[in-house]
């Protein structure tokens, strides 16, 4: 075991896997508000980790605070502020275009391009993403990020999501993958999970669905440890978690998207991995073990795993609704875990994890109208 490991647990989820899995390894975990709630756990004070993972990057001002010179602050750093990573990545992407601009000069801003993306320099969950087609949707979509902001500040910290400065980048077109990994103590990547992002339409950023198969996985594996390498090599990473988001294109080009620091995918939803592939993450983390893919994903031709997160529409008042959990699920052909969330207090009412041998399963999920399962 590496004593110089640390997992932080903070908000907003947990998971019972997270949980049983450091409790049953006795993995050293951060005394906090959050770990105080829950027995069992091998809870430290004072330590100096050389690897640390959370489920929720709101633990990041924690670290910063705590360790402001160390490689890992100083990593997240760079991971977190969107424009800062695009300037490190353009050894190995010169041609991409991307600017930034204030929240304060956005009114006056002229884009340079039509059609392009722009989004918070620090975000989360897809939260003030938006795709601008020509110049009229400019003003529409200056607007919307105004009104936006507000909810912002009332659901997450600075280091979070940031109002003040936006990104604006070309629109990368192609198919859109998210992937788990880490990198081990000398600076190797090792894949833990990929997923393939679906969306229902062409303008459609949600966060809906991931889904993950064997063809996913077989057909990307060696494109994305080798992009892996190459942005591993450009800022120096070892012993870290990371969720990346990367697009690949028609030529079969493979550009980052984002770089999530010190975790896999948010909401415990990497757990993905150990419902359809038995990989428990937080031991392959913390053990140093990668996956024998080729062993793993024998007999798995066919079937695809996803998960769903079945959203909390912004304009109702929570306190006066019912939601028809039965009914969410009749719409599942296999459901793996379904877990229920407080959904008075959180953004979801459930994450459901399933699996499915056919992908119009997928297509109906992404159409899902919450208000539907509103009593």
């Amino acid at each position: 075991m590496n004593n110089q490991s640390l997992f932080i647990l903070e908000e907003p989820y947990v998971s019972e896997l997270m949980l049983s899995t450091l409790g049953k390894n006795q993995m050293p975990v951060l005394k906090n508000s959050i770990s105080d709630k829950y027995r069992d756990l091998n809870i430290v004070k004072d330590i100096a980790p050389d690897k640390i993972y959370s489920n929720s990057e709101n633990s990041i001002d924690w670290v910063t605070k705590n360790f402001p010179e160390s490689p890992i602050s100083k990593l997240i750093q760079i991971c977190k502020n969107k424009y800062e990573f695009r300037k490190v990545l353009k050894q190995i992407y010169p041609n991409f275009y991307f600017d930034k601009v204030l929240l304060n000069e956005i009114d006056t801003y002229t884009p340079p391009k039509e059609k392009f993306i722009i989004k918070p320099s620090i975000g989360f969950l897809s939260m003030g993403v938006h795709k601008v087609n020509s110049k009229s949707d400019w003003e529409n979509t200056v607007t919307e990020i105004r009104n936006e902001i507000k909810n912002f500040k009332k659901n997450f910290p600075n280091s979070v999501l940031s109002s003040s400065e936006f990104i604006i980048e070309e629109i990368i077109e192609g198919e859109e993958y998210a992937i788990d990994a880490y990198y081990n103590n000398e600076g190797k990547p090792v894949i833990l999970n990929i997923f393939k992002h679906p969306f229902v339409s062409e303008d459609d950023v949600s966060d809906r669905a991931y889904i993950s198969s064997k063809e996913i996985i077989e057909t990307n594996l060696p494109n994305f440890e080798k992009v892996l390498t190459e942005i591993g090599s450009a800022l120096h990473i070892k012993n870290f978690p990371i969720h990346i988001e990367v697009i690949k294109n028609a030529k079969n080009e493979v550009i980052p998207v984002e770089i999530n620091p010190m975790r896999f995918a948010g909401w415990c939803t990497t757990d993905l991995a150990y419902y359809a592939y038995g990989i428990n993450i937080y031991e392959y983390f913390f053990y140093n073990k990668k996956p024998d893919w080729k062993e793993i994903l024998n007999g798995k031709d066919g079937e695809i795993y996803y998960f769903a997160m079945a959203e909390t529409p912004s304009n109702i008042d929570k306190t006066k609704i019912d939601f028809d959990y039965e009914g969410l699920k009749k719409e599942f052909s296999s459901i793996l875990d379904f877990r229920k969330i407080n959904y008075l207090e959180k953004p979801l009412f459930a994450i459901i994890f399933g699996k499915t041998k056919s992908y119009d399963e997928i297509t109906k999920i992404l159409q899902l109208e919450m208000k539907e399962f509103i009593r």
